[in-house]
């Protein structure tokens, strides 16, 4: 609970798929760049991750399923960037805070729409790019 409480924001529905060569790296990006979560549970004959989930909650309360699930499905396969999530969060702010404190330079400046809602684009490890309001 310490990293949800340290990053000040969780997802509210998200459950796009996303398809990547580097299963390990991805995950990785996720946990580093979000702080959410990972977990690789096929691997193909050559031991690659070949099914996986990454979400924001701790994998404890997503196995419950007392929420919608707020994540992504990873396949093994090769990606196709473009816009695969509009992402909404909790605290939009908090999360562009957290995603700049780490590092991750692929984040656009935070932008008020004129729906009223603050919006930023981010660019994964892999080129697909998630808006994200809140």
């Amino acid at each position: 609970m310490s990293r949800f409480n340290e990053k000040g924001y969780y997802v509210k529905e998200n459950a796009p798929i996303y398809c990547t060569n580097d299963m390990d790296a991805t995950a990785k990006w996720f946990e580093d760049v979000l702080g959410w979560y990972s977990q690789i549970v096929a691997w193909d004959a050559e031991g690659k991750g070949s099914y996986g989930v990454v979400f924001d909650m701790l994998p404890e309360v997503e196995h419950t399923h007392l929420a919608p699930f707020t994540g992504f499905q990873l396949f093994k396969g090769t990606p196709v960037p473009h816009l695969i999530s509009f992402m909404q969060v909790s605290d939009v702010e908090k999360m562009h805070q957290w995603i700049v404190s780490k590092g991750w330079k692929q984040v656009t400046e935070m932008v008020m729409e004129p729906w009223s809602r603050k919006t930023f684009v981010l660019t994964t490890i892999d080129g697909y790019t998630i808006k994200v309001f809140g």
